[in-house]
């Protein structure tokens, strides 16, 4: 979908068409996957004389090759399908890296971030994390992506009450050492908390 459509739908939307802007971002999303279908199907056949060339293109695509080798090692099987494997893997890393860099620039910032735009009546206040807070967070999420959902909001929460000097205690370890530590260590035996 090209930039003065999307434009065009937004200015026609009302202030809270939520019906509209999911329509939209559906649209977008279709638009955004429809060209990738080709390389799919000329990859899914392991003696298309284009296979060549579409491998060429989606090496170029990076992250948004992603996808695509998946769906073709669905398809095709034996050295084909491991190298379909094999790229999606390589891109993923490759997109890792760069976030992950990223991250651990943001690491220095320690501008606030912005607060929510609409914080309401609230009876606790709103903690508005740093820069380096969040980089911080996200950082220790990518490297432990099994860590349930309720434990790591947990862990978010009790995070950003610690004091600024606290938490970039816990920055600083990590920046020195690469590795996490829990925020909230089960007690010992006899210990409560």
């Amino acid at each position: 979908m090209k930039t003065e459509a999307i434009q065009t739908r937004l200015l026609g939307m009302r202030e809270m068409d939520f019906g509209g802007a999911e329509k939209l971002a559906r649209d977008i999303v279709r638009d955004a996957r429809r060209p990738l279908l080709a390389f799919h199907r000329a990859l899914a056949w392991p003696h298309n004389p284009d296979w060549n060339k579409a491998e060429f293109v989606l090496k170029r695509l990076e992250e948004l090759s992603i996808l695509p080798w998946l769906a073709v090692a669905r398809q095709v099987s034996g050295k084909q399908r491991i190298q379909a494997l094999f790229e999606a893997c390589e891109v993923y890393q490759r997109l890792e890296q760069r976030v992950v860099q990223q991250l651990r620039r943001m690491l220095e910032d320690r501008t606030l971030l912005p607060p929510p735009p609409f914080p309401g009546a609230v009876e606790t206040r709103v903690l508005v994390p740093r820069e380096c807070d969040k980089a911080y967070l996200l950082l220790r999420r990518l490297c432990r992506p099994d860590e349930p959902e309720g434990e790591y909001r947990v862990n978010e929460s009790e995070f950003l009450r610690m004091k600024e000097q606290k938490r970039d205690g816990w920055i600083q370890r990590y920046q020195q050492t690469g590795e996490w530590e829990l925020f909230n260590p089960p007690a010992s035996e006899g210990e409560t908390r």
